[in-house]
């Protein structure tokens, strides 16, 4: 398993008259985090990965919205896989305010499709070596 954390800070267009972050940016936080995360564990770049011929769409996504998150917080995302990646990939988020108060928790499942059948495949061989040490045990 690994886990990294990402902060954010919440800008004004991301939230609504009451200054209440919009539940789309949630998304948006939960890939920024992630990219960051496999930057941070593996190396590796989304934009190495599609230049080796394997992209990442987003397959599912989950949201629980425990309490707001406002203008201008810090907010930290955690990032958590628990298993290692196969054709899918499988993100946990947590969502904390400056006050390490958890308010939002997520998922989302990706999978690693070959650039030019649009095909499920295996995950790149440099990533794996990349995220294989996280799992040992």
């Amino acid at each position: 398993m690994f886990v990294h954390e990402t902060k954010v800070k919440v800008r004004y267009a991301e939230t609504d008259q009451m200054g209440i972050v919009h539940h789309a940016n949630y998304a948006l936080y939960y890939e920024i985090a992630r990219t960051e995360c496999f930057e941070a564990s593996s190396g590796i770049t989304y934009e190495s990965m599609e230049a080796d011929g394997v992209m990442l769409p987003l397959l599912e996504l989950q949201s629980k919205f425990l309490k707001p998150a406002f203008y201008n917080q810090v907010l930290t995302v955690k990032c958590l896989v628990k298993e290692l990646p196969t054709v899918r990939l499988n993100v946990e988020y947590e969502i904390y305010n400056e006050a390490e108060q958890l308010i939002n928790i997520g998922k989302t499942v990706l999978v690693f499709v070959d650039k030019q059948t649009r095909k499920p495949c295996q995950p790149p061989k440099n990533f794996m070596d990349g995220v294989k040490p996280h799992f040992t045990t």
